[in-house]
């Protein structure tokens, strides 16, 4: 059978799995943050204020829960010239692997320290423009914010798409000495500026869209190939979205069904099959006269509108960068494959279930600790 190739997974290189050994059993572990202390002037023979001292609770949460299920009928399986079994249960587990590894590289949009065009002097906010020209400084801006945070200088990555790479092998003119050893890391590619660079196609990106009017009915948006449609009367076609007495609450209703998508209600039509995989996917903001959406694992968001009026802006690309180890991870379950006869429902054949079970987490002291790179991903 033909090959199939699939993303690089460098979650395994960039985040903890500190807390695995007590997440064997149960459902979340608990990291609580401290209060800061201040250092005071001390006067002779006069007493000091105690200062009060706290503990925020700060919890991962083992709440990502991902299946893979085939069937192989008995028929295909004694006539095909191939395992199938062998074939498909090996994609499982990378399948599930890739998806482990957008949700680690999402974290992204957690940093509390952003790389933006206005930290190359220009708008604060938009997504930077890379070029060959500027994707030194693009790292030097990255150090900077971690130098600020006092994150240790030989701690630091930058997880990079091919988009960026091409860049910096144009900026190094192709002198591969230029970044160092490799290692034996996942996806490692060397290092640059002192960050050790990870090349990966899944990062997550984003976009906002901002409505010129309250959309009319059989007005469509587009985002990650999947339609989304407004109408008058909520039908029975997988993502309607019911037009409500203004923009603002036409928007509450998109934004439901992109963060629920499996869900029917009067408002929405819940999606099904691979529609409802890739919406699974995004994360949907409300900003009352526009929406704000991150696709994870997309690597950049792809989005169009039926309405020319309508604007699509801030298309960017989040890069991830930091310290190893800021971002936690705990895989409870890894992807194992499970096989059963499905003889006792009439059928001769075996169906494959894979599953596992894991959370994810940037702790607050963490989230000092990233960057989210913001590039613009327009032309992509």
């Amino acid at each position: 059978m033909g090959r199939k190739l699939f993303k690089s997974v460098v979650y395994k290189s960039i985040a903890s799995s500190d807390e695995q050994d007590g997440l064997k059993r149960g459902l979340s572990v608990d990291r609580p943050y401290r209060s800061d202390l201040r250092v005071q002037n001390y006067t002779k023979g006069t007493a000091l204020t105690p200062q009060d001292i706290n503990a925020t609770s700060d919890k991962l949460t083992i709440d990502k829960q991902k299946a893979i299920d085939i069937y192989i009928d008995g028929v295909d399986k004694i006539q095909s010239n191939y395992d199938l079994a062998m074939y498909w249960s090996d994609e499982m587990g990378m399948r599930l692997a890739e998806q482990a590894d957008a949700d680690v590289l999402y974290e992204a949009v957690n940093a509390n320290n952003t790389v933006d065009d206005g930290s190359l002097g220009g708008t604060s906010g938009a997504p930077l423009a890379l070029s060959v020209n500027n994707v030194q400084l693009v790292a030097s801006k990255i150090n900077r914010k971690l130098d600020e945070r006092n994150v240790p200088t030989d701690e630091r990555f930058w997880v990079i798409s091919p988009q960026i790479k091409d860049f910096l092998w144009q900026y190094v003119a192709g002198k591969e000495s230029l970044f160092g050893d490799k290692t034996s890391e996942f996806g490692n590619m060397g290092k640059f500026a002192g960050l050790s660079l990870f090349v990966s196609n899944n990062l997550s990106g984003s976009a906002i869209w901002t409505p010129a009017n309250n959309p009319t009915n059989g007005d469509t948006i587009v985002i990650g190939g999947v339609t989304f449609t407004f109408v008058s009367s909520i039908g029975s076609n997988p993502g309607n979205v019911l037009i409500a007495g203004s923009t603002a609450l036409t928007l509450d209703n998109l934004v439901a069904l992109i963060n629920d998508p499996s869900t029917t209600n009067a408002n929405q039509v819940g999606f099904t099959g691979q529609s409802l995989d890739t919406v699974s996917n995004m994360v949907a903001t409300d900003g009352t006269t526009y929406l704000g959406v991150v696709h994870k694992g997309a690597s950049y968001i792809t989005v169009s509108g039926s309405d020319a009026a309508d604007v699509w802006s801030k298309k960017a690309q989040r890069s991830l960068a930091g310290r190893k180890g800021a971002i936690d991870v705990v895989m409870q379950k890894l992807p194992t494959v499970e096989s059963a006869s499905m003889v006792s429902a009439n059928k001769f054949g075996t169906t494959y279930l894979a599953l596992s079970l894991y959370g994810v987490k940037t702790f607050n002291q963490g989230k000092n600790e990233i960057v989210d790179v913001q590039i613009d991903s327009s032309s992509f």
